[in-house]
């Protein structure tokens, strides 16, 4: 008998043991996020402005995903025959960030991006005559002020460059790269 009651007092206080154990609020682990995304910076000495967004998985800080950036704003040259041709500039690829002292409501990141682009030029006939590919990335460092829990905004400086295989029409390689600022707003889990 003094076993059975003694084996019982040792399930019981397994189970009170077990029922102390508390949930943690945030998972330390990881979360998810996305956001839209904006860039100011040089195209050919003019201003260009790209926008896009983009989304990923937190995993023990580092944000690792994907985005898409688009030339929002138009850009055109004329040949000699007084042709004039819109270039159309996207790229996308993955993107990578650390937050630098994230327990402040305040605080900096540090990101990466690696893309591969596509460059057209269309003429006013709907004719497309480029179609050029480049291979970019984009370092970046900013702050990031958290407004809430899941909200975020972002800001900071980055330099974008692109590697041009074959050097696009009308426009030199070294148009498509330059230092620029972006704004982000981003949701998630961080």
């Amino acid at each position: 008998m003094k076993k059975a009651l003694l084996s019982l007092v040792l399930i019981m206080a397994g189970f009170f043991a077990s029922a102390q154990v508390e949930e943690p609020l945030e998972n330390p682990e990881g979360g998810g996020f996305g956001g839209i995304m904006m860039s100011f910076r040089s195209l050919d000495g003019r201003l260009a402005i790209f926008s896009g967004g983009g989304g990923g998985f937190v995993v023990k800080d580092i944000r690792i995903g994907i985005f898409f950036n688009g030339l929002t704003n138009s850009f055109s040259k004329n040949d000699t025959t007084n042709i004039s041709y819109k270039l159309g500039c996207s790229y996308g690829g993955i993107w990578l960030g650390y937050p630098i002292l994230k327990e402040r409501r305040l605080h900096g990141t540090a990101e990466m991006k690696f893309s591969i682009g596509n460059s057209r030029l269309i003429n006013t006939d709907w004719v497309q005559i480029d179609n050029g590919i480049f291979w970019g990335f984009t370092p970046s460092i900013g702050v990031e002020y958290n407004i809430s829990d899941i909200f975020r905004i972002a800001g900071g400086f980055e330099y974008h460059y692109s590697l041009f295989p074959e050097a696009p029409a009308y426009y030199t390689a070294e148009s498509f790269s330059s230092p620029g600022v972006y704004i982000s707003l981003r949701l998630g889990s961080f």
